[in-house]
């Protein structure tokens, strides 16, 4: 079949997280064209190579401003910014769509990419925002855009172990697979032999604010310290008596760092969780972005679920919030990334054969 997949470009994760199913497409023999912008189109067209065909198209309104100081104010602005530009940006792929004449269509998190309801599908872990004073009528229109996919699958188990009430809508009326999650990185049998495994993302300033506090606090700590400061524009080696900054590690390197630690340092960011709950490392601490309500949101339910430890970026204190990390139980996965790609792949062939009798 020929297919239409879509990606988000805030971040990386939707990039990786899709990786392996446009791979399970192409080993079926589906013919793939993927839209995407940015730094996750660069990291798909390096990864696929010419096995796919691609359509650069930014939908302008979901990257984070930088000149607004508060987070919750800029995501809710973002969300309703992309609402404005969608119908723009939603018929050029309706060109693209009327010109390639697609069997199926498959987002990770573009509203601008579907069809019909009856051949589209929309991959989310988020079917709701947290946004003070504005939650229920945000969860209204997502559950409207929603309804324009005939199917969501959401990357995580059916029990809502990681995403908690993020991945239910009360508004939408289609069919909701949960697969489990979808992680690029893949745990490896590695020797332990980093102490710790900072690792920082964001935007700024609070990149930089929690690279600050870092520096003030990691040499307290002892034994082999790794930091990645997630500076890419930089090229960077540092070392100060047991700590390591790289300015910047690729993901190769970064899975790495990840499966040789023996404890982790984190944002509580969805992508990294899925990593951290595929990895099976129980020994983790959670740095919320402060102001990002799905991060704030992640580590308050892990914390009350006795899963992962969590503290604000203004409160952190390494030394005693580790101590507090080393009593959480951590995540036990029903399943792993490779039966979900399983899982997700029985959704998109069961649409694929809905449409072959039609």
């Amino acid at each position: 079949m020929k297919v239409l997949f879509g990606v988000s470009d805030w971040g990386l994760g939707h990039a990786t997280r899709s990786i392996p199913l446009i791979s399970a497409l192409l080993k079926k023999g589906d013919e793939v064209h993927i839209v995407s912008a940015g730094r996750a189109m660069k990291l798909l067209k390096n990864y696929f190579r010419k096995k796919c065909i691609y359509f650069d198209i930014v939908l302008e309104g979901a990257i984070p401003r930088k000149n607004i100081s508060s987070f919750i104010l800029n995501s809710a602005l973002s969300f309703f910014s992309v609402l404005k530009n969608l119908t723009f940006f939603r018929n050029r792929i309706k060109t693209i769509i009327k010109k390639e004449k697609y069997d199926l269509v498959v987002s990770d998190c573009r509203a601008d990419v579907y069809d019909r309801p009856d051949n589209s599908i929309l991959i989310n872990h988020q079917l709701r925002f947290r946004v003070p004073f504005l939650e229920v009528i945000v969860e209204l229109i997502l559950g409207k855009l929603m309804g324009k996919y005939g199917k969501v699958i959401v990357p995580d188990f059916p029990g809502r172990e990681l995403s908690g009430d993020l991945s239910y809508n009360r508004f939408y009326e289609g069919e909701v697979h949960y697969i489990g999650i979808l992680s690029h990185v893949k745990k490896k049998k590695m020797p332990k032999d980093i102490d710790f495994f900072v690792t920082l993302s964001g935007p700024e300033p609070w990149r930089g604010e929690l690279e600050k506090k870092i520096r003030e606090q990691v040499l307290s700590l002892k034994g082999k310290i790794v930091v990645a400061l997630a500076k890419p524009e930089q090229n960077k080696l540092e070392k100060t008596k047991n700590v390591t900054f790289y300015s910047f590690l690729k993901r190769e390197k970064q899975a790495e760092m990840m499966n040789r630690a023996k404890f982790i340092i984190t944002r509580s960011g969805y992508t990294t969780v899925m990593e951290v709950a595929e990895i099976g490392n129980k020994n983790v601490l959670f740095i919320p972005t402060p102001g990002q309500t799905e991060q704030e949101y992640l580590g308050d339910y892990y914390e009350n679920r006795k899963y992962f430890h969590h503290t604000s970026q203004n409160d952190l204190n390494l030394q005693k919030d580790i101590r507090a990390a080393l009593n959480f139980k951590g995540l036990k996965c029903p399943w792993k990334t490779e039966k979900s790609i399983k899982n997700a792949m029985k959704v998109i062939c069961e649409s694929e054969r809905q449409l072959d009798f039609k």
